[in-house]
Parts: structure tokens; C-alpha cells; sequence
């Protein structure tokens, strides 16, 4: 009984042994999906995946090697620059500069750079606030405004196909603030929220007192407004310091993915009626050198070591060197600070 029972033991095993091979005869026959592919086997009835499917157009192949975008530039009969490069991106890159910062505050428009970044995109001659925002949407559009001791940066980041709308829109922005009262007052209490903050931002607050300890003249001046001259500020101080500064020589249209010659054709109606005001001697700062020191409730230490660079971003080999160092330095619990102006500041800012 003992070898009857072995018997059709041997004989359950040999018919699942069977069932299993052609199961997998089976599968290796089919269509072939996971298998095929675990095996390294080709179906006989899919083709290969390195074949074109019937009726399907493959598009040409990449070059190997694509020509960079030769930038162009042209000088308007009035001094303003328009610069451009082709991409290949369906993206556009706008931007508007003036040679214009805090360097060139007096002390009756002591804040204005900070308070312009801040009215940046706000109601104009021609729109209202609500309108630019709306029209800025449509599209899809980014805008934003930046400051420095020694330049102002108008942006707007888009599709291609919306470029001549996006000229406008910027160039309107930049020439036609309004300067409405209310939304100047607006924005200043913006301004006395961020003075209260910068207490709470120690890297901030180095940068800033770098300048004021470092340099004697107008690199010293804070780009940030202060308490005392917020009361001074307001639309008729920012109307006659853009009317003073926002000159043709002193402003570049620059842009990223266009054909510079539909660019110019756009912008020359735009730009082209600015005043030709002969460029304003440049501001005189002195590197002195000197520390500055403030006494804060935390439990860290922020410490900035800075030198003096002569030349600035004006020395391009120099402003490389200083970026590389920057990428070397960073890290960690140290941090690198690089700041590039005229007179190049390197600064080293130690946590512990």
C-alpha cells in the first residue's frame, strides 16, 4: 500500500511538472509582455521596439552639435542699448536696466531705490494696477523687480509668441508709473515691516553694515530705506528721482530668445523719444575699512570678514575668479558672500 500510494505520488508531481512547461511553451508563444522581455526573447507577434510601427513618422535626429545664439546689440540715436540672443527655447526673457541705485540717493531721496523696487508693476499713465495683473495672467506671464546699490532690474518671463505684448507692458511699467498716492503709502508700511524684519535676519543685516563700515561715500549708502527717512518719502520724491536718473544712455533692453531685429522693431517706438541726457559722473566711494558690531538676543554668532577688490564686475577675469571661489568656499557652517559692484566686497559670514 505504502508504494501505491509513492506511485501516485511520482505521477501528481510528473503531471504538474508537464502543466508547468507548457504553460511556459504557452506564455513563450504568446504575445510575450513581461516574460519576453525577463528572457531576452523576441515575440513573434509584437515587433521590436527598435522598429518603426507602420504609419508612424519619426522626427529627424538632433545634430550633434547645436551653434550657440550670437548676441546683437544696437544703440538707439538717443543712447538707449537693445540687446538680444537667439534661443531655441519656446520661452522669452525680458529685462529693462537703468544704471541707477542707491549710489545715486541724495540725502532728501535717501530709500527711494528700495521704495521703486517695491512700486515695481504698479498702476501707470495708461493702466491701472489691477489691469497689468490681469494682462500678466493672460498669458502666463512672470514679472518681477529687483535693486541694487547700482542697478534697477525690470523682468517679465513669458512664451515667445506674446513678445510684442510683453514689450509693452514692460516698457509702460518703467516710463509711466503713476505714482498714486495711496498706493505709495502702501507700499511704505511694506517698507517699516521689512526694516522691523531685518533685525531677524542676520546675513541681511551684514550685508548691509559691510557697506556703511566699509566704503565712505556712496557705496555706504543703504540700499534698504530707514525709519528716519520714511516720513520724507513719497510720490514726488520717486517722480524726480526717476525723472533724474531714468535717461536714455543710463537704460539697456535686454532679451533672451528673440530675433533682434523684431525686437528692435517693436521697442524703437517705445524707447526711441527718451531724453539724451549726458550721463552723471559717477559717484566717489572710498574704501576706509572699519567693524561693526550689534548686540542681538540669539544664541548663534554672525561674523563678516571683508577686503576690498578693486575693479569690481568691471574686472571679468577677477568676478570669475570671485565666483569660482564662492562655489569652493560654500557649504556647511560656512557660508561666502560675494558682492559685486564697482568696488568689489569679498566677505566671508562664519555661523557658530
Amino acid at each position: 500500500m505504502y508504494r501505491v500510494a509513492v506511485s501516485r505520488l511520482r505521477a501528481l508531481e510528473h503531471h504538474a511538472r508537464a502543466t508547468r512547461y507548457a504553460s511556459t511553451s504557452v506564455a513563450k508563444r504568446s504575445s510575450g509582455g513581461f516574460f519576453s522581455w525577463l528572457t531576452g526573447e523576441q515575440s513573434s507577434q509584437l515587433p521590436p521596439l527598435d522598429f518603426p510601427l507602420p504609419g508612424v513618422m519619426l522626427p529627424p535626429p538632433l545634430p550633434d552639435h547645436v551653434e550657440p545664439g550670437k548676441t546683437k546689440i544696437t544703440t538707439l540715436p538717443n543712447g538707449v542699448k537693445i540687446a538680444s540672443e537667439t534661443s531655441p527655447n519656446p520661452a522669452v526673457s525680458l529685462g529693462l536696466y537703468v544704471d541707477c541705485g542707491s549710489v545715486y540717493e541724495t540725502p532728501l531721496s535717501f530709500g527711494a531705490t528700495h521704495l521703486l523696487e517695491l512700486m515695481a508693476f504698479k498702476s501707470t499713465t495708461n493702466r491701472s494696477h489691477l489691469r497689468i495683473v490681469r494682462e500678466v495672467e493672460a498669458i502666463g506671464g512672470n514679472v518681477m523687480a529687483s535693486a541694487s546699490r547700482e542697478q534697477m532690474g525690470y523682468t517679465y518671463d513669458a512664451l515667445k509668441t506674446y513678445m510684442p505684448e510683453m514689450v509693452e507692458v514692460l516698457v509702460d511699467c518703467v516710463r509711466n508709473a503713476a505714482f498714486l498716492d495711496w498706493e505709495v503709502n502702501e507700499q511704505l508700511q511694506k517698507v517699516k515691516a521689512e526694516i522691523g524684519e531685518i533685525s531677524k535676519n542676520p546675513q541681511g543685516l551684514l550685508l548691509e553694515a559691510i557697506h556703511s563700515a566699509g566704503y565712505s561715500g556712496a557705496l555706504a549708502n543703504p540700499l534698504m530705506a530707514t525709519e528716519s527717512s520714511i516720513n520724507r518719502l513719497n510720490s514726488t520724491t520717486l517722480e524726480e528721482f526717476v525723472v533724474e536718473n531714468y535717461t536714455a544712455p543710463r537704460m539697456v533692453l535686454a532679451a533672451s530668445g528673440v530675433e533682434h531685429e523684431e525686437l528692435v522693431s517693436i521697442a524703437e517706438p517705445l524707447l526711441s523719444d527718451l531724453p539724451k541726457v549726458p550721463r552723471p559722473e559717477e559717484p566717489k566711494s572710498v574704501y576706509v575699512g572699519g567693524d561693526y558690531r550689534c548686540q542681538a538676543d540669539s544664541d548663534k554668532t554672525h561674523v563678516a570678514l571683508a577686503f576690498e577688490v578693486p575693479g569690481g564686475w568691471r574686472q571679468e577675469k577677477d568676478a570669475m575668479t570671485l565666483t569660482v571661489i564662492q562655489m569652493l568656499m560654500g557649504g556647511g557652517t560656512l557660508f561666502l558672500l560675494v558682492v559685486l559692484e564697482k568696488e568689489c566686497t569679498l566677505g566671508y559670514i562664519f555661523v557658530s
